[in-house]
């Protein structure tokens, strides 16, 4: 890895639905060159149609989906992607267990292999925003 990782971000989809491939057609449309976060955590509604339909698909909810490799600086934050990790909740207020159970575990084991890692809501670094809409006082504490 050639990129200096200070920082992981946790952002929300403000969406119910989704997963790394609808997000990645969402960010190509918007103009970005890839999906912007590196980690996705799905909910049990990867789709539209399972969420209208409400068809939930259990063995997804908590499931960890890759986006945009490590080595490469997202698009996740302006002005802080160059060294930062972006970690996407599928979800708008409310999350999961399996999703948060999930959130603990990848912020255990990232803040293992980078030492020293500042771990941020997307809020706290724009102020324009309200992702991850979980108090990253919380999110932090995941770590204990």
């Amino acid at each position: 890895m050639t990129r200096a990782i200070n920082k992981l971000v946790v952002h929300c989809s403000d969406s119910s639905y989704g997963d790394a491939a609808l997000i990645r057609e969402w960010h190509l449309k918007r103009g970005f060159r890839d999906i912007g976060y590196h980690y996705v955590i799905l909910n049990c509604y990867p789709s539209w149609k399972s969420f209208s339909d409400e068809r939930p698909e259990p063995d997804r909810d908590g499931k960890i989906e890759k986006g945009r490799p490590l080595d490469q600086e997202g698009a996740h934050v302006r002005g802080y992607n160059a060294d930062s990790i972006g970690i996407c909740l599928i979800g708008k207020q409310s999350f999961t267990g399996a999703q948060l159970r999930t959130l603990r575990h990848l912020i255990r084991r990232l803040h293992l292999q980078y030492p020293g890692i500042m771990i941020y809501g997307h809020r706290e670094l724009d102020s324009k925003k309200t992702c991850p809409n979980i108090s990253p006082d919380w999110i932090r504490s995941l770590l204990n």
